[in-house]
């Protein structure tokens, strides 16, 4: 990965967590490990549409995953992506 792609990655990602609901629902889906998008409503009291939202920019951002099971589908963390993100964000600052 060349030094744009690195720091494209980490701008998207810290976009995505710009938000504190973001970030409260990828704090719970650590916690949680893999649930349906139904169970994650209940992670913050938003409506279907605005939690898909959130969930889809995370998804674009590359920190959950998700998989279709007919109608439903379940996220969870990338933890890879949390960890090369973190990786990424300490060796910016220790260059």
């Amino acid at each position: 990965m060349s030094m744009n792609d690195t720091e494209d990655q980490v701008v998207k990602i810290a976009k995505a967590l710009s938000d504190k609901t973001r970030v409260q629902i990828v704090r719970e889906l650590s916690k949680k490990g893999k649930i349906t998008c139904t169970e994650a409503g209940e992670i913050a009291d938003l409506s279907q549409p605005t939690m898909s939202h959130h969930i889809k920019i995370l998804v674009d951002a590359g920190l959950l995953l998700t998989e279709k099971h007919g109608r439903h589908v379940s996220i969870w963390v990338n933890r890879a992506v949390v960890q090369d993100f973190t990786f990424l964000l300490n060796n910016m600052t220790t260059a």
